[in-house]
């Protein structure tokens, strides 16, 4: 299953999002199958998650849809960060020892509590992991253990983040060394993988076109060689490419090599 999810409401930012969108779908064209029906707006609601309402929605709708098709892989154009919660936790269930590689400038490990903006792009793991909102944990197919998560590109950090990753002991490196993620994953009998990337993961300076571009980061050659040795070394079973902003094809091509593999490592 190729899946389009073009939520926003998770990031509070409509156009930079729906933008990058437009310009995947173009990229991506006929390989796409499937796509999440979202809403063009936000609805006021008393929840502590901006955007709560469509959120939900949103997110039982993709729940429906993979739960109809049974996909046995999952490529997931986003959107937001936010539109992890039922493939990753579909997959999870699917599919023993799955290892989390999460490519982000951010940890995304606030609860509704913790978040100083209360968006929920910033949330996905925790609500992973069991610690988020109750009815959006419901629409999730399993929960994640918190060793299942390394992270790649990891350079800003909330503090409550902080105090989690260290008490959890998550596996976190800001520049995407190759033998210290193979080390980890090996130890944990880790067989299959799922391999989220949000673009800010990479150095503003290669490629700036993402919603929230943190200084330094990875290469683009850097990303690339790990998910081709992930991909030689493990089973690849879902992948997701998230908030990017570009306009045109253009701003798409440097990094092409990354949107490609992230369809090449599934071998649909």
């Amino acid at each position: 299953m190729i899946l389009v999810f073009p939520q926003w409401q998770g990031a509070n930012r409509r156009d930079p999002i729906l933008q990058g969108m437009e310009t995947l779908k173009e990229y991506y064209g006929n390989q796409i199958t499937h796509r999440v029906i979202t809403e063009k707006h936000t609805m006021k609601t008393s929840k502590v998650i901006r955007n709560y309402s469509v959120i939900y929605n949103q997110t039982l709708r993709c729940h429906e849809l993979i739960k109809k098709e049974q996909p046995e892989k999952i490529f997931t154009i986003g959107g937001d960060c936010g539109i992890e919660l039922i493939p990753v936790s579909y997959l999870n269930k699917r599919y023993e020892n799955l290892g989390l590689i999460w490519f982000d400038a951010h940890a995304d490990a606030n609860t509704p509590e913790s978040s100083n903006s209360k968006n929920f792009h910033g949330m996905p793991l925790r609500q992973l992991c069991g610690e988020g909102d109750k009815a959006l944990g419901k629409l999730c197919f399993s929960t994640i253990q918190p060793n299942q998560i390394l992270y790649a590109g990891l350079r800003d950090i909330d503090e409550p983040e902080k105090r989690w990753i260290k008490k959890q002991d998550i596996f976190h490196s800001a520049k995407a060394e190759i033998a210290p993620f193979l080390e980890r994953l090996k130890s944990q009998n880790i067989q299959n993988l799922y391999i989220h990337f949000d673009v800010d993961a990479l150095n503003p300076e290669e490629y700036g076109n993402a919603l929230l571009p943190i200084h330094d980061g990875l290469k683009i050659t850097q990303a690339v060689k790990l998910i081709k040795i992930l991909e030689k070394e493990f089973k690849v079973v879902g992948t997701s490419l998230t908030e990017v902003t570009a306009s045109n094809q253009q701003e798409l091509a440097p990094i092409k090599p990354i949107l490609d593999l992230l369809v090449s490592s599934l071998k649909f």
